[in-house]
């Protein structure tokens, strides 16, 4: 059964091969896709919820972090 990752990253990787041939800027492509996902959020979340998704992905940056996770 499929889920979301797999409909969505057959266009994400396509629309960044296709921004490399015609050498558009990684960082507008990142851009207007982060654009859409607020738009996409904005219509099912409050933007209190989606500043917390943003706050917690920033915190997260870093690929060497160990995430901590809190047990009930």
């Amino acid at each position: 059964m499929a889920n979301a990752r797999d409909v969505i990253m057959p266009h994400i990787e396509a629309a960044l091969a296709e921004a490399a041939e015609k050498k558009l800027s990684q960082d507008a492509m990142a851009r207007i896709m982060f654009e859409q996902a607020l738009r996409i959020w904005r219509e099912c979340r409050t933007p209190e919820d989606i500043r917390t998704e943003i706050m917690e992905a920033a915190d997260h940056l870093d690929p060497d972090e160990d995430f901590m996770f809190m047990r009930p």
